[in-house]
């Protein structure tokens, strides 16, 4: 949960788990394993790792809610899990009937047949609904769409009006509450937004992703393949060192660089190039010792480190300099803040590191307005200059 939020703005979740997959040949889509991870739990991670939400529920099937139920222990999460109904509207009406006990503000619902969302979505989702009923993401329409009947071309639509709609969807709870008391037994309806739409309710759009496609069939199935192929990457982390000695020029990254210093090696001693092999050898490497830009390095759970000392191999960069770099590249606040600590913090296996919340240990530093370093804090105490 954000601490920045008060009492009356608490934010929910509800993740769909309870759709039959009637086209998927007998597989379950929320459970399915890939990449070594239930699709469900790639969407679940976001909604935790966010730390907007009080409350977390699952709605799933009478077929899965066994399994859910011991995936969610197996990962530690904390969310709840509760029976779904037959239609998916019955499974969110049944999940904000139990999200009322909890003074819930506003309340977020995704398929979890869509484990590509951008994270940072949720945050923007949630705040937009300060000043509104209805938040969906959206994405256009690259082909001609026709209106056809009876195999006839009736007329061509004009794409430039049309969307598709994605979840996360974002919603005011007690609207919502409202609108599915006052509708849901006498419609069916297709999401939520719509169902908002029939009540007269306005619903704002901000922009979703492409890749954020739901899976409903075995194609479906092999996209999702083909995408986690072509953005799956490695982390390597390296360094090297050379001698500066007097010469003629520097070489860097592949570049001469005409100076009155040379950097002194066996070969070209270009330490940027250098550093950026031993990090690609490093990232594929099992765990183990091994020597890489003349150090002993261990790697072990997916960390490379100095041996003699333990430090990161090449963890030369500070934290405000990292931060400061990662602006400069156009990244949001949100997104530099959480590659700079939160992320990495993640990565090495620090999981009581990173988060400003009870029973958290907080390391933290405080930048000024043009981002440089103004103040340290370890473990919650100040760091003297």
């Amino acid at each position: 949960m954000n601490l920045n939020q008060n009492e009356n703005e608490l934010a929910g979740a509800i993740l769909l788990c309870a759709g039959r997959s009637s086209r998927m040949d007998g597989l379950d889509k929320p459970t399915l394993v890939f990449d070594d991870i239930p699709i469900f739990i790639k969407s679940l991670r976001k909604f935790e790792d966010s730390n907007l939400f009080t409350k977390i529920v699952i709605a799933a099937s009478k077929e899965n809610i066994s399994e859910i139920k011991n995936l969610i222990l197996h990962y530690k999460f904390s969310c709840e899990v509760i029976l779904g109904g037959e239609r998916r509207q019955d499974s969110v009406a049944i999940a904000i009937d139990y999200l009322s006990q909890f003074s819930v503000g506003k309340v977020v619902i995704h398929d979890s047949a869509r484990p590509h969302f951008i994270k940072s979505i949720l945050t923007k989702g949630v705040e937009l609904l300060d000043n509104n009923n209805g938040v969906i993401p959206i994405i256009p329409i690259q082909d001609t769409v026709k209106k056809v009947d009876s195999n006839e071309v009736v007329e061509t639509l004009d794409r430039n009006k049309l969307f598709r709609s994605q979840t996360p969807q974002f919603f005011k709870f007690n609207i919502l509450k409202k609108c599915i008391g006052d509708t849901s037994e006498r419609i069916n309806y297709t999401d939520e937004s719509e169902l908002l739409e029939i009540n007269g309710h306005q619903v704002a759009c901000i922009n979703g992703n492409v890749e954020n496609q739901k899976i409903t069939t075995q194609e479906d199935l092999k996209f999702l393949k083909n995408l986690e192929r072509s953005t799956s990457f490695k982390n390597g982390i390296s360094s090297d060192v050379h001698k500066l000695i007097d010469g003629d020029k520097l070489i860097l990254g592949g570049f001469e660089i005409p100076f009155e210093k040379c950097l002194e090696g066996h070969s070209d001693a270009d330490v940027v190039l250098h550093a950026i092999t031993d990090s690609i050898n490093a990232s594929g490497l099992n765990d183990g010792e091994y020597i890489f830009a003349n150090n002993n390095i261990k790697k072990e759970n997916n960390s490379v480190k100095i041996k003699s000392d333990g430090t990161l191999a090449g963890s030369i960069v500070t934290m405000d300099q990292t931060f400061k770099n990662l602006i400069l590249m156009d990244f949001s606040l949100e997104e530099a803040v959480a590659l700079t600590s939160y992320n990495a913090s993640k990565y090495l296996n620090l999981n009581n590191i990173g988060v400003i919340q009870k029973n958290f240990l907080s390391n933290f530093i405080i930048l000024d307005k043009e981002f440089n370093l103004k103040e340290v804090y370890l473990r919650g105490k100040k760091l003297n200059a």
